[in-house]
């Protein structure tokens, strides 16, 4: 007897957390490496996952490279720790979390067991909470071991053919999940509250700390001032939940006046040019000023009511749709929550 759909559809819900774990190389090599000059690789995740995986950037000067961000896919930054052993000519000496979320920081406690002489870099304030970081790795460590427990139990409803199959996904997702479980998120040994200027050997990357798309961001920019990257602060879409609005959108109004900055690549999604960062400032500028002039009106209300020529841009996609929907309510609650 064949399983019903509705089963189907159960058991791979709950599969879904586990087979996370079973990322392949050949899915991996969907992140795509970009070359912005010879110091600097944007590796630009892939569009699908635009909204749920960060990118990430390589610079290597002449005696040390510096990667800025981690996938949340851990398997993928395995696979990015084995590929700069074959790509690097240089030590990896340091890698720079712009900010605390899942998808840019927990993915370092690979990169460090790799990398243990890798100097991790965060802002002060990722800082003072890091215990609450550490504890979310083994959260969602403990996440993983749910789900592959659950996945076990439900396998007696799949079709006996089918069986010996998921059970070799799941064979292959325990023996992740235990070398996972000996990675720890070791603790930062650079914290940046001023501004600070690191020499790579002959290229200089200038790290600054900014309050914008959370309270601990960092910002990076190199090539005398015309690359910037700016993790999730220069999302063409950007995620306001978290956000401090109004300084973000004055630091999006200087980048967009900087004379010398020509290149910007974002936490999520393809490298941007000022012109385009427009379109986030109108965005997180409209939720703030729509909150301020409607204060009586509701979440659903001001959802209702939000300027439809601001959130057009980014209803020509499904993904865009949704996510845009999901980002505007969680803009309107933090500009809420700020008046």
């Amino acid at each position: 007897m064949k399983l019903k759909l509705s089963n189907i559809a159960s058991l791979c819900k709950h599969l879904l957390l586990a087979c996370t774990l079973l990322i392949v190389p050949s899915t991996y090599a969907a992140v795509t490496w970009n070359t912005i000059n010879p110091h600097i690789q944007f590796l630009k995740q892939q569009d699908k996952l635009r909204f749920y995986d960060s990118n990430q950037v390589l610079i290597e000067g002449e005696k040390c490279a510096l990667l800025v961000d981690t996938s949340a896919n851990f398997a993928a930054v395995e696979q990015l720790a084995e590929d700069l052993k074959r790509r690097l000519k240089t030590p990896l000496c340091y890698l720079v979390a712009t900010h605390y979320h899942d998808d840019h920081l927990l993915g370092m406690a690979v990169m460090q067991k790799f990398y243990p002489d890798a100097k991790l870099i965060v802002h002060q304030q990722v800082n003072k909470n890091f215990n609450l970081y550490q504890t979310a790795y083994t959260d969602k460590l403990d996440t993983y071991e749910k789900s592959i427990e659950l996945s076990y139990q439900r396998l007696a409803s799949v079709e006996k053919d089918e069986q010996a199959k998921w059970r070799n996904k799941l064979e292959l997702a325990k023996k992740r999940l235990f070398r996972w479980q000996e990675y720890q998120l070791n603790e930062p040994k650079i914290t940046i509250d001023n501004r600070k200027t690191i020499d790579l050997g002959g290229f200089e990357v200038t790290i600054e700390p900014q309050q914008a798309h959370t309270n601990g961001d960092l910002t990076i920019t190199t090539n005398n001032g015309s690359v910037l990257i700016g993790g999730d602060i220069v999302d063409w879409l950007p995620y306001p939940g978290h956000g401090e609005l109004k300084s973000w959108q004055a630091l999006l109004k200087q980048y967009i006046n900087d004379e010398k900055l020509t290149v910007i690549l974002p936490g999520h999604g393809g490298a941007l040019t000022k012109e385009q960062l427009k379109q986030p400032l109108s965005f997180l500028t409209t939720i703030t000023e729509h909150v301020k002039n409607n204060k009586d009106q509701s979440i659903e209300q001001l959802m209702l009511s939000f300027p439809e020529s601001v959130i057009e841009p980014y209803k020509q996609e499904a993904l865009n749709i949704k996510s845009s929907n999901f980002f505007l309510q969680a803009g309107l609650n933090r500009a809420k929550s700020e008046e």
